[in-house]
């Protein structure tokens, strides 16, 4: 069905009704990053004559295909996705997705990630992104090069607010109300969005799901890190400008081997992600939240029981050898305590926690303890199993439960009648702190308190599982164990 033709900055676009949704897709927010464009900051979009479609959704980032399954991939991939329940002058709420991948994957055109729901139940626009990752966005070549430009990747994002910024209030949506959420690496970029200074005043609101704040990386890891892709194409260093015209193909192969060399050397450490360059980022992001060198806005923080799952064993250390490598190359002498720590579990289980820990859990802790001395602070953690009909359980992973995309690939499984309330009792819940998050700044409800706030004091934590409850510090033995680890710089 035709859908609303709005007016944008630059143009006209018309989209499509989906049960009774406007849809944008594939609108493009910035040029092509190609040809000259390559390795460098992306440029806004030029005006265009008539009315563009906006029906289809554009092509993703190159990445491996393995991870992309059938969507087309091309490096033109600088779009956004639209679902608003009208083009009017409400001003509703606006939520943009930034969507995760270990910084080498990922869309914001994924089924599981449809805002379709989210916009119809909670009347706020959702936005979902693309941008470009693995070596395409987040190498650094600068060093060889001053053609080449940093945190592409991250740049992208700030360039796709900016877009939200000028333009969502022709889709129904408030400039001045823009919440960005995000999961792992997606997460990563929320947690060091809020201390890029080009980002301020492009959102009022924050959610990290299953973040890894401390995945963010100085001059000489980078640096490290980008002369071992070279090595794996073979360039050296005095024919760097050779990335600007290589195939993407090429990159996208040398980025997968990369990644899975990078965890056999350096487990639990991504070889993408933003780079501390003193200029786009000026530093480490938690180092810039404890000397309060950030835009203070409200946070919504927290993990999953099965983070773990999506990328064992790509990345995360998940055996003794692994572990072991881990703290040798960051803090041997905690290794003994911390393992220590985790004595009541099975050893296999155990060794996937340590991992998971490392990864996700206490960087998610350190970040929430130090924003809270800035700002309101929510930590939560997904503890909810859902059994599948034939398959066993369903990871504990908040993201489908918070788009309520059961249909969605990775979670079609549930597809019992017996089972679907369940799912759906827990979804609405999560969904509705979201949208109280996205409306207010604060995840309850407007007729009282049931989440109270994080701080050093209480650690108060939303535990999500078929019955909801607040803990007082969750983790306490775990997080103790972990404290003074030299393992996150």
């Amino acid at each position: 069905m035709i859908g609303s033709i709005v007016t944008t900055t630059k143009g006209h676009l018309q989209g499509t009704m989906d049960n009774d949704i406007c849809v944008w897709r594939g609108v493009r927010y910035a040029k092509a990053p190609v040809a000259a464009l390559r390795f460098r900051s992306p440029e806004p979009v030029e005006k265009w004559s008539g009315v563009s479609d906006a029906v289809e959704f554009g092509a993703i980032p190159p990445q491996p295909s393995s991870w992309a399954g059938t969507e087309k991939m091309d490096e033109d991939c600088l779009f956004l996705n639209i679902w608003s329940p009208r083009a009017d002058d409400k001003k509703r709420p606006v939520m943009v997705w930034i969507p995760g991948g270990a910084y080498i994957s990922g869309a914001g055109s994924i089924d599981q990630y449809d805002g379709h729901v989210m916009a119809k139940n909670g009347d706020v626009v959702v936005v979902s992104i693309n941008y470009r990752s693995g070596a395409l966005g987040f190498l650094d070549f600068t060093e060889e090069d001053d053609q080449f430009e940093t945190n592409l990747g991250l740049r992208d994002q700030v360039a796709s607010l900016r877009w939200i910024k000028e333009n969502i209030e022709v889709f129904g949506g408030d400039p001045e109300n823009v919440t960005i959420f995000g999961q792992l690496s997606g997460g990563n970029a929320v947690t060091t969005l809020l201390t890029v200074p080009s980002a301020r005043g492009l959102f009022q609101k924050a959610i990290a799901e299953s973040p890894t704040p401390t995945s963010v990386y100085r001059k000489g890891m980078a640096r490290q890190v980008s002369e071992k892709f070279l090595q794996i194409l073979g360039i050296g260093k005095e024919e760097i400008n050779r990335l600007k015209t290589l195939p993407a193909a090429d990159i996208v192969v040398a980025s997968s081997r990369l990644l899975k060399e990078n965890s056999q050397a350096m487990p639990g450490l991504l070889p993408f992600g933003p780079v501390v360059d003193g200029d786009f980022l000026p530093d480490y992001p938690l180092d810039s939240i404890r000397s309060k060198k950030t835009e203070r806005i409200p946070l919504l923080i927290g993990t999953n029981q099965d983070d773990m799952s999506l990328f064992v064993p790509t990345f995360i250390p998940t055996n003794a050898e692994m572990i072991d490598e881990m703290f040798k190359y960051t803090d041997p002498e905690a290794k003994e305590r911390i393992k220590y720590a985790y004595w009541c579990v099975p050893e296999k289980e155990a060794l996937l926690d340590i991992g998971r820990d490392a990864t996700y859990l206490i960087p998610s802790i350190l970040y929430a303890e130090a924003y809270s001395r800035l700002e309101k602070t929510w930590m939560y953690r997904f503890d909810a199993a859902i059994r599948l009909s034939k398959r066993g359980m369903m990871p504990r992973l908040e993201r489908p439960f918070a788009f309520r995309t059961f249909g969605a690939t990775l979670v079609k499984r549930i597809n019992s009648e017996r089972f679907r309330p369940t799912a759906h009792k827990v979804s609405n819940r999560i969904s509705n702190h979201w949208l109280n998050f996205a409306r207010y700044g604060d995840p309850n409800p407007p007729e009282g308190e049931i989440w109270p706030k994080y701080n050093e004091v209480n650690r108060y934590t939303m535990i999500f599982n078929k019955r909801d409850y607040i803990e007082k510090d969750p983790n306490r033995m775990i997080r103790l164990a972990w404290e003074g680890a030299g393992i996150y710089k």
